[in-house]
């Protein structure tokens, strides 16, 4: 139902139906008063039909809880998101929550415009096999099928294996620190990861990002090389 009513238009389907539902209800209960029947009824078919209106409203919500947090969101209207991704940090924790809400719109955020994703491809004849690459086009069109196909995913970032921080001018590295400082505007983060996927698969491996300070002054993904190690 959810791919049938696109974000953006259930909810002016709800207050469309919502509008209908009610209008009839206010017909129907002066109509009921004109022919003189008792409060009793007219109470039962109220509350009938205001059962009628949250079902209703939860059909033309795309079938999720009318009443529960929007995604990315905490009590109180706070997004659990870091939105100003002013650091690699920022974006690796946006990362996480994007992959636990299965929030791809957020996820194409974190990505560079020059994004490439590395991976290893095994090969079954030689024992050996080769190293290919896909671009950000590609990886959106990939993750999306990937946080679409599970009703459950959870993402841990683990261990820190590598990390290194850099300005650089004019391709030339003017200053590299292990840790994090304010001028940096590139930076090589290693971590290992344990990614859960639905009810039985869960891929341990470690991830390699190489991130960048973009014009406005927000991180993104400019090289992900992904090793899972096991299921």
């Amino acid at each position: 139902m959810q791919n049938f009513f696109r974000r953006g238009n259930s909810g002016r389907i709800t207050v469309i139906a919502f509008s209908i539902i009610w209008d009839y209800i206010s017909f129907m209960v002066l109509k009921r008063r004109k022919k003189h029947h008792i409060q009793r009824q007219s109470s039962f078919f109220i509350s009938t039909m205001s059962a009628a209106i949250i079902f209703f409203l939860f059909l033309f919500s795309g079938c999720r809880n009318i009443f529960a947090p929007a995604i990315g969101e905490l009590d109180g209207g706070k997004s659990i998101y870091r939105l100003d991704l002013a650091s690699p940090a920022d974006v690796l924790h946006n990362f996480r929550y994007a992959y636990i809400y299965r929030d791809s719109l957020m996820y194409a955020n974190l990505l560079d415009g020059e994004f490439v994703f590395v991976y290893f491809q095994p090969s079954t004849e030689s024992g050996t096999g080769h190293y290919d690459s896909w671009m950000r086009d590609t990886e959106l069109r990939a993750t999306g099928r990937l946080l679409g196909a599970f009703n459950y995913i959870d993402l841990l970032w683990q261990t820190t294996l590598d990390s290194a921080y850099y300005t650089i001018e004019d391709e030339v590295i003017v200053r590299e620190e292990s840790g994090w400082f304010e001028e940096a505007n590139y930076a090589d983060i290693s971590k290992s990861y344990q990614l859960t996927l639905g009810d039985y698969y869960t891929l341990i491996g470690d991830a390699s990002f190489r991130f960048r300070k973009d014009a406005d002054g927000k991180w993104r993904i400019l090289r992900w090389e992904d090793k899972f190690n096991s299921y």
